[in-house]
């Protein structure tokens, strides 16, 4: 890039007078999920806690400040799921907890409720990393089964295929979820399916049948019922959201 087209860069950012947050101030966040200290997090929380009244010193209005406060944290959420899910965090779990949040700071109505935000989803991704961490050399087998789930969602999974599969009992493949995710193989399942089922109905004009029947679902109602009560509406309704 020219040094003029640079400049012109800058000249415009500093006319919207965009703030962004430098990356190494950033990392120590990252930093945290990926060893999973929680503790960290929480003292970056209060190390950093006049932020929201120097952003709104930055800014023309309370509005501004809200929304360029609103602009970071949807960022965060992004660039920590990616720092968790490339730390070892299954990718479910960290969009889980991505959309979760940003659904939080759709409600926040002050900059200390959105900063407060932010750093509760920080604390979240490294609680759940520092799990991860703990369990990752316990459990080879465990991330063999869900490489198994991810590669036959579009087929019937049945226990029995899993557990063979990583040459244990139906019953110690049932174990090894539930302590280890809190879930059962059937709940980590549909939550796959369900994901899936989102990306389908985002990226392809596939009907709702169509996509019930690729994810080995019984009927489209059946499908439709599943999905209805995990993501609070309707398939029809979730893709005329993205429309």
């Amino acid at each position: 890039m020219s040094d003029r087209k640079t400049a012109n860069m800058i000249l415009s950012r500093t006319r919207r007078n965009q703030i962004y947050l430098p990356y190494l101030r950033k990392k120590k966040y990252f930093d945290a999920i990926r060893k999973g200290d929680a503790d960290r997090i929480t003292a970056l929380s209060q190390e950093n806690y006049e932020y929201p009244t120097a952003l709104f010193n930055r800014c023309t209005s309370y509005s501004e400040a809200m929304n360029k406060m609103y602009y970071e944290a949807v960022c965060a959420a992004s660039e920590m799921c990616l720092v968790a899910i490339e730390a070892g965090l299954l990718d479910m779990v960290a969009y889980d907890i991505r959309d979760e949040f940003i659904s939080e700071f759709d409600h926040a109505s002050a900059l200390p409720d959105l900063y407060d935000l932010v750093h509760g989803m920080a604390y979240n991704y490294a609680v759940k990393m520092k799990y991860v961490l703990k369990e990752k050399k316990k459990s080879p087998r465990l991330a063999r089964m869900v490489s198994y789930i991810e590669d036959h969602l579009h087929e019937k999974i049945e226990l029995a295929d899993i557990a063979e599969y990583v040459n244990v009992s139906r019953t110690y493949a049932s174990a090894i979820f539930r302590n280890e995710l809190g879930i059962t193989i059937s709940e980590f399942i549909l939550r796959e399916r369900m994901l899936e089922a989102q990306r389908l109905l985002r990226e392809t004009d596939m009907t709702v049948a169509a996509i019930a029947d690729s994810l080995a679902f019984c009927s489209q109602s059946y499908f439709t019922k599943n999905f209805t009560e995990t993501q609070g509406m309707t398939p029809v309704e979730y893709r005329k959201s993205f429309l």
